[in-house]
């Protein structure tokens, strides 16, 4: 069978929605889980897209509630919903564009030329604008509620509609929970290709950015869509945060290190994916990576009371990296053997599979980046890699730092905040 693999998240919750499948005539089964799929539970249920359906109703009706759901791609996984429809045909979404997923992001130095100048409309409700190239903004509505603006869209960075869909929307998902905040709702933002490109793909695509959605607990509150020459999705996310306890992206200090809570390499395997040189497994864990919420990762964040954070995303670890560094007013190492690295990175960097949005980054940083002598250059290449829907950036004392690295699992020590001129981002 293997079509649909449905995470439960415990073995308690496999076996119970087992049960209750089998008491409805279903024909489910459960095997051990895919590492591409789960790594926290080994096993999980499997399901044929003919008794979805009815398994989602019983779900909601009875429980357990699934975590996420996958189905086969050749050999990978990717993210799916017991109310997706069946795949067809493979759409080729990422071979339509010039740039995918965060690489599309107009090039920090050019951003800021076109800024600069613009006038600002001022008030002291106006609690976080573009000063300091933040997540988000956050406009204050009582001294108990903060209201979060942000958002996001981009050409496909995968193939397949419902994964794109639910990449997209925790992509801009993301920008809430960097500012310590709850995301509440959602618009659709979508320019459709409809004269070359089945409308069945972006109900699957919308259908992705609703389960990811879900997940954070936020709702659809509308959307705007056009029909344009390419296709390009997002989403408007609104958030609520208590204005007392809002995270920046300055406010770090020297000593505090750097925890990153995603590997990176999204940008160069999914271009080596563009062009059929990737192994399934490698996407596989790329695309679970970016479809992944940050909202773990924030809440083990508050535990550790961050001096700044920021999300990973077209500007790479080291263009965010020197974000924090200039709005804290000081310099930030980053440590290249240390950076978490998805399965298959290095080679596709090794292949030449480095986007455009890399070289891009790294012109945009100029002088401000500083390579030590001898540093691998492939490191670096990632370092500067234009992630999607990438990790959180974390600046904290040294010692709670193992405490939200054990807490979270993938997350890693990359590196820390020093004196030094503010903005400059050493790699070593």
């Amino acid at each position: 069978m293997r079509e649909l693999l449905v995470v439960f998240g415990t073995v308690q919750r496999v076996l119970q929605a087992e049960r209750l499948a089998r008491q409805a005539g279903l024909d489910v089964d459960v095997i051990p889980a895919p590492r591409a799929v789960s790594s926290e539970c080994g096993v999980v249920l499997e399901v044929g897209w003919g008794d979805a359906p009815r398994l989602e109703a019983l779900l909601a009706e009875s429980g357990p509630a699934p975590e996420q759901v996958f189905r086969a791609a050749g050999a990978g996984w990717l993210p799916s919903s017991l109310a997706a429809a069946e795949p067809v045909a493979d759409p080729g979404l990422s071979r339509a564009s010039a740039y995918g997923g965060c690489g599309a992001k107009l090039a920090k130095g050019v951003l800021d030329t076109v800024l600069c100048g613009l006038p600002r409309v001022e008030s002291e409700d106006l609690l976080v604008g573009i000063e300091s190239a933040d997540d988000a903004g956050v406009v204050r509505i009582d001294e108990n509620l903060g209201l979060i603006h942000t958002v996001d869209f981009f050409p496909p960075m995968v193939d397949d509609p419902f994964t794109f869909g639910r990449i997209a929307a925790a992509n801009a998902l993301s920008d809430v929970y960097a500012m310590g905040g709850t995301p509440l709702a959602g618009m659709n933002l979508v320019s459709f290709p409809l004269a070359t490109t089945d409308r069945q793909v972006l109900k699957e695509i919308l259908r992705g950015g609703l389960d990811a959605l879900a997940e954070a607990g936020a709702v659809l509150a509308g959307g705007h869509t056009v029909e344009g020459a390419e296709l390009l999705y997002g989403m408007a996310v609104t958030g609520k945060v208590d204005p007392r306890c809002i995270w920046r992206n300055g406010g770090a200090r020297p000593g505090d290190v750097l925890v990153l809570t995603k590997a990176l390499g999204t940008g160069v395997i999914t271009t080596a994916a563009r062009a059929g040189l990737v192994e399934p497994a490698h996407l596989s864990r790329a695309v679970r990576s970016m479809a992944a919420l940050n909202r773990r990762a924030a809440e083990a964040a508050r535990r550790v009371e961050p001096s700044a954070v920021t999300d990973v995303t077209g500007f790479g670890l080291a263009g965010h990296g020197a974000e924090v560094a200039l709005a804290s007013s000081l310099a930030i190492e980053l440590h290249l053997e240390d950076l978490p690295l998805l399965d298959g990175a290095l080679e596709a960097a090794g292949q030449g599979f480095v986007p455009v949005g890399a070289g891009k980054n790294r012109e945009s940083l100029g002088e401000s980046l500083v390579l030590a002598e001898g540093v691998d250059p492939l490191r670096v290449d990632l370092a500067l890699d234009p992630q999607t829907s990438g990790g959180l950036l974390i600046a904290c004392a040294e010692d709670r730092a193992q405490h939200l690295c054990g807490a979270l699992g993938g997350a890693r020590v990359v590196g820390r905040c020093v004196s030094g001129e503010a903005g400059e981002v050493r790699l070593g």
